[in-house]
């Protein structure tokens, strides 16, 4: 009787909070600040202008707002979100994942869909989102069997992006992650520490390429555009949650 209480009311905060936390992602994004969105310009970016007077508003937000649009239509994403979050509470739920770590892990799914649809929609990605994800690491803090596991997470995600953009630039004389993809992976591996950030890297890494495939095969991108990455880490996060968290010795993940 105990745990089918226990069971019932895990399931009940997961319905909840997928009700709040899918009609809160479009909500947000549509509300949010378009201050937020502002970056530098692809041209300022290839001449090494980072004034902070020269950032500017996504074309695409600004239409949106100037007319009145909803940045993300409310219907039919707010029901796809609710979904998403209902499986992923739910699934959390029934495998025996306590309220201390599904609540969170809810949150940083949250914080990390929003920063899909802004890559997606706008190629930027606020940095509140970035800070807000780094906020919710506080709440995994006593997951980690190391105190400074945290700090490696986050110093090992900012070392494997500086890297591949260093090579980027060795190789084909460009960058190829932007910096809202470097602290993204900072900031997650804040949170899930290096076995996680390294999962999350390859999951992401392996996602995006298979995306890219896609769109180039289907004649509808090339191999020189500049593709949103946060939708596959989304999605790589969203794995790594759901079926990967501390397993990375059974993984070969530890480091």
């Amino acid at each position: 009787m105990e745990f089918s209480v226990a069971l019932l009311i895990r399931m009940i905060v997961a319905v909840v909070l997928a009700v709040i936390f899918g009609n809160g992602s479009v909500v947000l994004f549509n509300r949010a600040p378009a201050r937020w969105f502002e970056d530098y310009s692809e041209e300022d970016i290839r001449a090494g202008r980072f004034e902070e007077d020269r950032k500017v508003l996504p074309p695409g937000l600004l239409e949106a707002d100037s007319m009145g649009r909803q940045r993300l239509p409310s219907s039919p994403w707010k029901y796809a979100f609710t979904g998403y979050f209902a499986i992923c509470g739910i699934y959390m739920a029934i495998r025996g994942s306590g309220l201390s770590f599904e609540i969170p892990a809810l949150c940083v799914l949250f914080i990390v869909l929003l920063m899909a649809i802004s890559d997606q929609l706008y190629k930027v990605v606020p940095d509140q989102f970035c800070i807000m994800l780094a906020i919710s690491a506080v709440a995994f803090a006593d997951f980690h069997e190391k105190w400074w596991e945290p700090a490696a997470g986050a110093a090992l995600g900012l070392g494997i992006s500086l890297t591949i953009l260093l090579l980027g630039n060795l190789l084909f004389g460009a960058g190829s992650i932007g910096g809202a993809d470097i602290k993204f992976f900072g900031c997650i591996g804040l949170v899930t520490g290096r076995t996680g950030v390294a999962a999350i890297f390859i999951l992401t890494t392996l996602l995006f390429a298979a995306y890219s495939a896609i769109l180039i095969a289907g004649r509808r991108g090339s191999i020189k555009d500049r593709n949103a990455m946060m939708p596959a880490a989304c999605a790589a996060v969203t794995v790594y949650f759901l079926f990967l968290w501390n397993t990375g010795d059974l993984l070969m993940f530890e480091l």
